[in-house]
């Protein structure tokens, strides 16, 4: 067997001995998913209680309806989009929209020799990517995610979405383009 981890062979074990009702596969995959879930349910729901709460609900219905995967898409594709419909939900419930979401938790760029400068400004360009990124429409943020930060495929956001592909590829460009301008208001020019 090939010793690099595969996260899909690797999810698509545990989401079946989990269907199994192996409660122990459960856990490892809340743990891995966790944070993922949280950070992507922040896009929809305001209140880090609710989010919280929305994580919680989404893992639940994993566990109940593990089952019930179709293997049409990865399974974290899957666990993405129960995030988004029980967000959406509470949402709705709510009655409230976010409309600027703190990118807590945005992947950091390991630096080859860290030391003290490098830090500072590995720091500063997070600080300012995550300040555009807030400046950007929810749906802009939400596309940038998905094809950036959780590294989907176009067809698999396309599905998560219920959009075309060329929609997702549309907004992708639209969104980036909208990225850039916000870092140019910003005067940082030089990350773009």
């Amino acid at each position: 067997m090939n010793s690099t981890y595969q996260p899909d062979a690797e999810d698509f074990r545990e989401l079946t001995a989990v269907a199994a009702g192996d409660l122990k596969a459960f856990e490892r995959l809340y743990s891995r998913y966790e944070k993922r879930v949280y950070q992507y349910v922040k896009l929809h729901v305001f209140d880090p209680a609710l989010a919280e709460e929305v994580l919680v609900d989404t893992m639940t219905a994993v566990w109940l309806g593990a089952s019930k995967f179709t293997h049409t898409s990865k399974v974290s594709t899957w666990i993405l989009g129960i995030a988004r419909h029980k967000a959406l939900d509470a949402v709705r419930r709510s009655g409230r929209r976010q409309h600027e979401i703190p990118l807590d938790g945005l992947p950091e760029v390991a630096s080859q020799q860290p030391n003290m400068m490098d830090q500072v400004q590995q720091d500063q360009v997070i600080a300012h990517t995550r300040r555009a990124m807030s400046m950007l429409s929810c749906d802009h943020q939400e596309i940038l995610r998905l094809a950036f930060y959780e590294e989907l495929p176009y067809e698999e956001i396309a599905s998560l979405l219920s959009i075309p592909v060329n929609t997702v590829k549309t907004r992708v460009h639209y969104a980036k383009q909208q990225l850039k301008k916000c870092l140019e208001k910003l005067g940082h020019k030089e990350l773009i």
